[in-house]
């Protein structure tokens, strides 16, 4: 009797499949998401004038290399997005500073300076100018020839009058306030009543808009005294038709002073400058 051969094993069965471990799902994002971050601060910081440039930049710096990191280990668009803001923060941070210190530069320059002195100017006579009342075409703009005392006058957004002047108000200043100093040697102050009615648009402060001073001798004088009694620079805001008083003290040489006369521009509107008699 013949023996049967044995059949061959079966084959193996597929393989068991295990998932991807729990919690894998790809590189973190933590560092695209400061990327983000950082970026959109130094956007915001960015429209900030010339603090925004330092404190945006920083922002934007760190952003930048954030951003960097997260390309290579990172969420790769979220770093990107971090990098495009804080360029364009840097960008306009700079495009804005740089403006503003244009802005600022300007300013300085327009800003108005003491009158030039009559003896730098050409000399002419009465026949060739049509008389020294005639300065510059306009009557009252030579200090040398002011208009008469208690004249109005008007200067940009203006009309002006001066009235009680005192040459010599020291007394009357140091009784005003224990803090104010006494003039220097040499010196004294010449203080005056001022009443000006505002003929401009919307509203503005007398002593903001009108530069005042007093002038002999070929030369301007605007140092301030101290505190003195109904101070213009306490005059309220006015509208269109309205007036303001008040007096303006200045310090000068006592020697000459007999020459004094009172200057007024209303230097915001480049006005006319107008010198006016003391008496």
């Amino acid at each position: 009797m013949s023996q049967t051969p044995a059949s061959p094993p079966p084959p193996p069965g597929p393989q068991p499949y295990y998932g991807p471990p729990q919690g894998a799902t790809g590189p973190p994002k933590t560092i695209s998401i400061l990327a983000v971050v950082f970026g959109a601060a130094a956007l915001l910081f960015g429209l900030i004038p010339v603090a925004g440039i330092f404190i945006g930049g920083l922002f934007g710096l760190a952003a930048i290399v954030l951003g960097v990191i997260g390309i290579l280990k990172s969420h790769r668009l979220m770093a990107i997005i971090g990098i495009a803001l804080a360029v364009l923060g840097l960008i306009i941070a700079t495009i804005i500073s740089v403006q503003v210190g244009k802005a600022v530069e300007q300013a300085v320059e327009d800003w108005p300076t003491d009158w030039e002195s009559t003896t730098d100017r050409e000399d002419t006579t009465d026949e060739e100018t049509g008389g020294l009342d005639d300065f510059d075409g306009v009557a009252g703009t030579d200090p040398n020839s002011p208009l008469p005392a208690g004249t109005e006058v008007e200067t940009g957004n203006w009309r002006v009058s001066f009235s009680d002047v005192v040459p010599d108000a020291s007394e009357t200043v140091l009784d005003e306030n224990e803090f104010n100093e006494p003039p220097a040697e040499g010196h004294q102050f010449f203080m005056y009543r001022v009443d000006a009615t505002y003929i401009g648009g919307d509203s503005s402060f007398a002593w903001d808009d009108l530069q005042l001073g007093v002038a002999f001798g070929n030369t301007l004088y605007t140092d301030y005294c101290g505190v003195i009694p109904d101070d213009l620079a306490e005059a309220p805001e006015v509208f269109k038709d309205g007036t303001v008083s008040g007096n303006n003290c200045v310090m000068v040489p006592s020697d000459g002073v007999e020459d004094a006369v009172i200057s007024v521009q209303d230097h915001w509107q480049s006005g006319e400058r107008y010198f006016v008699s003391t008496g």
